[in-house]
Formats: structure tokens, C-alpha cells, sequence
């Protein structure tokens, strides 16, 4: 097999000797290739597309291919969506109020078995690709059909949200025929996202304070289950859109195709580049568009997986504002969030969406390097919201550019607490997994650091005492404070009146004895042990049932 294969054009350049220019007589096995012709492993549209529009001389062109063969091969390389299939059947329901008796003909001299509904009979639908169930109406009465495929014209609330359920209004018979032979006998499918349970701010909590992923999720391929409190995952169900990754708060979730560590590498590429981000949904094979000098495509699958983060390191790396080119995206909230930023910052957007190609011709002559703006690190080892404060403090410096609301899903706040009340018995620190809340054993405080927070609000239900512990979503502070860790609370260590060594805080053993000595009236011993560490606990017990 051959890696990095060019199939020859009008557009052709000295090319890297890396790359094997070929014409369409090739008949070996590609690796990476530039056309379908070369039925290559991997399709990379965006070669001859860069090649054909950008304004880059000779050199830049040839040194721009070459990396875009190597990011395609880095992707494959580091990726962790693997390929999975799922045994299919020939069973088929068709539900629509028209006369399909031509279409069920059709599909049964071709193997399949098929039964019609009427809108009136379905009422919902289950399962996946080849185990559905459709619950449908009988002489009134509810009855369950199992099916491979569910085919219908008119959509109902869960026609679309299985795997395996198909609209078919636009389709014709040999479109139909063509989809169902796709899928049978096996269907193959990849897992889109990977999650990681301990930092997500759902999974085994006391109390629900997360599940975004759940609620936009278009599919059934992420549920919550919030009796046991886990996140249940149908990745033969998973659209790819992305959407789940983008707005997960701590980060638990990460887009398969493109992991952190992926991306931070093929990052590297753009350098001093500036950015056009375009979704694979995007046919560019025959996009007739001018391309400045420097201008450089970075291909994704769907571009809504792309958070804050993602956007703030493109900029960065790049050193210029960039260009999102997707028809079909949904979650824009990171996107307004770093262009609110740029915009206290340098007067400016840093990103500019691009729905149409009219759009992406505007944007094409608005982009531009940005002063003061470059800022090289790799941060892929960081939970999400430490990647980006540590991102945004560089650019913010020593400014003070105010604040910033926080939006529907992407939250900011900080928390106050009341010092009086507050035991510093830690029940916060252990309930917050991303670490915007410590102890700090050196100075026997109470730490928060506001750039971390998801403001989920477990710690504030985490909290045993009552009103000292307030959350408030009140946004970003543009300024460098806003990122460092603060006390919030302090104390002094008690000394245990028997061996002296510290164990607590004091106010933890004062609330404790508070409560517990009325109960130990008369009991010397008892209350002495409410002063005493764990080892002189025990002792002092163990020498008064002697004395008695």
C-alpha cells in the first residue's frame, strides 16, 4: 500500500518525495489520496481543493499539501472511534397513508418481508437497527412488531431518534433499495464519543446537577438513568453531530474522531496559519472560491464538537482570527463566548461563521492576523475549563476587560462563604471533580478558584451547614485575579488535649462538641474524648471502662 498518493491534474506542483504523483493507470492500494479515483482508504478533498483556490506560491503550496497528508494520517493514527457491525435483518415496516403497494412489491422480489402501517396504527418506535419494536394499534388494542428497518413519511416525535428509522418521503425506490442493501446483513457503525466517568458531573452523584449531554442529544444514543445516576450510551444510535462533546462543562466527554491529544498535534500544523475550519458535510470538491496567501483548511467531521477551548488554541496557535464553514451547526454559545472576549480584547471577531458560500466569501475578506494574540502551549493533559484559563489569563494579561454573562450551557460564576458557620470540614472539596475547590493543608484554608467552576452547584448541596455555602452564576470577570485561587475560608488547627498533635480544625471541633456535650452530661470521659485525635479517642475510653 501507498501512503500519501496525488493523482495528477491541471493544478500539479512539485510535490514533497514523500507524496506518490500517479496518474489513472494506478491500480495499487492507497493509504491517503487526493480523489476517488484512486479508491484510497482515506479521502482528502481538501488537497486539490487548496490547491486549486489558494493564492500561496509554489513552495507554500507544496509545503501545505504535505501537511495536509500527514494531518489526515494523524488523525487516523490517534483516533479512538473504532468500527463496530451489528447483524441485520430483512424484516421492513413501512408506515404512510399513500399506496405503497409498487415500493413493497419491489422490496419483496428483492428478499425483503414488508408490512404497512397507516399513520393512525404507529404510535412510536423502539430499540435499534435490526431489534425495533413499533408499538401499533390492533382493533384498538396496543401491540408490539419487531422490524430491521422502520420507514415512514410523515415523523412523529420518536421516528427519528432510533437507528435504522428512515424518512423516505424524497426518496425513490432504487434511493430505498440502496439504503437498506447498505445495511444488511451487517449494519457498521463507530463510537463517536469517549467518556470519562470520574470527572463527569452527573455519574453516581447524590443529587442531579448535570446531564446536558442528555438533554441535546438528538438521538437515543445518550441517556440518563437518574435512579442510579449513570449515563447510558448507544453509540449504533450516535449521529455524529457533536453536539454532546461541545457543551460536557468538565470535559468527560471527548469527540472519538479527534481526541484532545489529536488535536493539540495536528494543531501544530497551523502555525501562523490562518484557520478555515469546514465540516465534512461540505462538498468543497468543486468549491470555486479564492483563498488568500495563508490561508489553510483544517477538515473535521462536524464541526459542533468544537468547544471554547478548541476555538481559543486555534486562535492562539495561528495567531489570526478563523473561519467556521458548516451548514449545519446548532450549538454556537463557544463561538459567541471567545467572540464577546475578542471583542473587549481587540475590537474584533475572533471567529466568523460561514453558512453559505456568500458567507464564506465575506469572511474570506474580514480575517486577519491579529497583534499580540499568538500564544504557543499544549495543554492536552488539562481538564476543559483549566485548558482555557490558563489560554484566556494569557490573553488577558493585566487588563481588566469586565465581565461576561454566563450563557444556557456554558456557565461561570463564584462562590462566597459564610466564615462564621463554615466548619472547614471539606464536604465541598470532595464534591467538586474539577478542582476549583481545594484545601490547602499549609495555611489550613479553604481555596476556590473561579475559572474552573462549572457552577454546577453540588458543592453548594454538599454543604452540612445550613446558608453558609452560596453559588452564583454571575459570569466571567475579564481580569487576571479572576483566575488565581482565593481563600474563601481559614482556621487554626486544634491541638488534641491528650498527645497534642493537630487533627482538626478548631471550629470543626467546636461545632462538634457544641452538639454532642449536652448528650454527654455527667460523662467526664465522653466529653473529654471530644478533644482528642482518633488514637487518644480510644485510649481515653478504653481507661475509663477500667476505672469502672
Amino acid at each position: 500500500m501507498k501512503d500519501f498518493v496525488f493523482l495528477e491534474n491541471e493544478d500539479l506542483i512539485p510535490l514533497s518525495d514523500c507524496i506518490n504523483i500517479v496518474d489513472e493507470s494506478f491500480k495499487e492500494e492507497v493509504f491517503i489520496g487526493n480523489s476517488l479515483l484512486l479508491k484510497p482508504q482515506i479521502y482528502a478533498p481538501e488537497i486539490n481543493f487548496y490547491l486549486k483556490n489558494s493564492k500561496d506560491n509554489v513552495l507554500q503550496k507544496a509545503k501545505t499539501i504535505e501537511a495536509l497528508y500527514k494531518i489526515r494520517s494523524k488523525i487516523y493514527d490517534m483516533g479512538l472511534d473504532l468500527e463496530y457491525s451489528k447483524e441485520v435483518g430483512k424484516n421492513v415496516i413501512i408506515v404512510s397513508d399513500d399506496n405503497e403497494d409498487s415500493l413493497i412489491e419491489n422490496l419483496k422480489e428483492n428478499g425483503y418481508k414488508v408490512l404497512k402501517l397507516s399513520n393512525d396504527q404507529c404510535i412510536a418506535v423502539l430499540g435499534s437497527i435490526g431489534e425495533l419494536c413499533v408499538i401499533a394499534l390492533k382493533d384498538k388494542e396496543q401491540v408490539e412488531i419487531e422490524c430491521d428497518f422502520f420507514l415512514y413519511k410523515v415523523k412523529k416525535d420518536s421516528f427519528d431518534k432510533q437507528s435504522g428509522c428512515y424518512d423516505i418521503s424524497n426518496f425513490n425506490f432504487k434511493d430505498i433499495l440502496e439504503l437498506l442493501n447498505s445495511n444488511f446483513p451487517k449494519h457498521k457503525f463507530k463510537n463517536y464519543i469517549s467518556y470519562d466517568d470520574s470527572i463527569c458531573q452527573y455519574h453516581h452523584r447524590r443529587s442531579v446537577h448535570c446531564g446536558k449531554c442528555d438533554e441535546v442529544c438528538p438521538s437515543v444514543a445518550i441517556l440518563k438513568d437518574d435512579e442510579t445516576k449513570q449515563l447510558e450510551f448507544s453509540h449504533v444510535d450516535c449521529i455524529d453531530c457533536g453536539e454532546c462533546v461541545s457543551i460536557c462543562p468538565s470535559g468527560a466527554l471527548d469527540y472519538a474522531p479527534m481526541p484532545k491529544n489529536c488535536f493539540y498535534e495536528i494543531l501544530k500544523f497551523y502555525e501562523d496559519k490562518i484557520i478555515l475550519v469546514i465540516s465534512e458535510n461540505i462538498k468543497i470538491e468543486n468549491l470555486d472560491i479564492k483563498l488568500n496567501e495563508n490561508i489553510m483548511p483544517f477538515i473535521v467531521k462536524t464541526s459542533q464538537f468544537l468547544d471554547q477551548r478548541h476555538f481559543l488554541a486555534m486562535l492562539q496557535t495561528s495567531g489570526a482570527s478563523m473561519i467556521v464553514y458548516d451548514e449545519k451547526i446548532n450549538n454556537q454559545e463557544a463561538m459567541e463566548l471567545v467572540n464577546e472576549i475578542f471583542e473587549k480584547k481587540f475590537n474584533q471577531k475572533g471567529i466568523f461563521l460561514a453558512h453559505s458560500k456568500k458567507d464564506l466569501e465575506q469572511a474570506l475578506n474580514q480575517v486577519s492576523f491579529i497583534p499580540n494574540l499568538k500564544f504557543m502551549i499544549d495543554n492536552s493533559s488539562l481538564l476543559k475549563r483549566e485548558d482555557f484559563a490558563v489560554r484566556l489569563r494569557e490573553l488577558i494579561k493585566d487588563e481588566n476587560l469586565g465581565n461576561i454573562a454566563s450563557k444556557e450551557w456554558i456557565r461561570y460564576g463564584k462562590i462566597s462563604i459564610n466564615t462564621n458557620t463554615c466548619t472547614l470540614c471539606l464536604a465541598c472539596v470532595g464534591s467538586c471533580n474539577v478542582g476549583a475547590l481545594v484545601a490547602d493543608t499549609k495555611d489550613n484554608s479553604l481555596k476556590f478558584n473561579a475559572s474552573l467552576c462549572t457552577t454546577c452547584g453540588y458543592c453548594e448541596a454538599s454543604c452540612a451547614e445550613k446558608d453558609t455555602l452560596v453559588l452564583q452564576r454571575s459570569g466571567i470577570d475579564l481580569e487576571k485575579d479572576y483566575f488565581s485561587f482565593m481563600i474563601l475560608a481559614q482556621d487554626e488547627l486544634f491541638a488534641c488535649i491528650e498527645c497534642g498533635k493537630e487533627f482538626a480544625t478548631k471550629k470543626a471541633i467546636e461545632k462538634i462538641a457544641s452538639i454532642m456535650k449536652p448528650k454527654f452530661l455527667g460523662d467526664d470521659a465522653k466529653i473529654k474524648t471530644l478533644y482528642c485525635c482518633s488514637e487518644c479517642k480510644a485510649k481515653v475510653m478504653i481507661e475509663n471502662m477500667n476505672v469502672l
